[in-house]
């Protein structure tokens, strides 16, 4: 069976690096992570704790592609002329990932709002969030609660996010995050 491909725009890449495992997820949920180079610019660092000091680590892409789980994707020409239009109205990691996902009709992941309503104009499906990944990776990972509470902790703590109140999946987030 093909393995699902999901188009990842930077925030999702940074949520998902902040948990140390996202070749595990990608593998849990059957799925290849797909990151456009421009969003892949925009990945920066997370936050660590080391000796009670805030320490920014640089996240690592070339660490995670190895294999299926990860891959770094290059615009094409046909998709450049939608980039550049997005790009007016996004930051350029997410015009280049919705020109992609547009044009090459992958599904997409994003926490972004504003991509997010570009996403809706662009008629992509509804994007997938941070949260709804962690939930699928708990599930099909059989996590328990403290694990799963570990888990979206570090999302917390190491790429300071905190889900949006409309976000589907806030309950599970609130009531796994008193585990940690």
């Amino acid at each position: 069976m093909p393995r699902r491909q999901i188009l990842l725009d930077a925030c999702v890449v940074i949520n998902l690096a902040a948990v140390n495992s996202l070749e595990e997820i990608a593998n849990a949920l059957h799925a290849t992570f797909l990151v456009i180079r421009q969003a892949a610019t925009e990945v920066g660092h997370l936050r660590d704790l080391l000796d009670g000091e805030l320490v920014l680590t640089p996240i690592d892409l070339g660490q995670f592609s190895l294999g299926e789980a990860f891959e770094v994707l290059e615009l094409s020409s046909s998709e450049f002329a939608l980039y550049l239009e997005l790009a007016a109205i996004v930051d350029d990691g997410e015009a280049a990932t919705i020109a992609v996902a547009t044009q090459r009709g992958l599904e997409i992941a994003t926490d972004d709002r504003k991509a997010r309503r570009l996403c809706a104009e662009q008629h992509l499906a509804e994007p997938i969030r941070t949260l709804t990944l962690l939930r699928e990776y708990a599930e099909a990972a059989r996590l328990s609660a403290g694990q799963i509470g570990e888990l979206i902790a570090k999302v917390r703590d190491r790429a300071s996010s905190q889900p949006p109140r409309a976000d589907p999946d806030l309950k599970w987030w609130n009531d796994h995050i008193r585990d940690a």
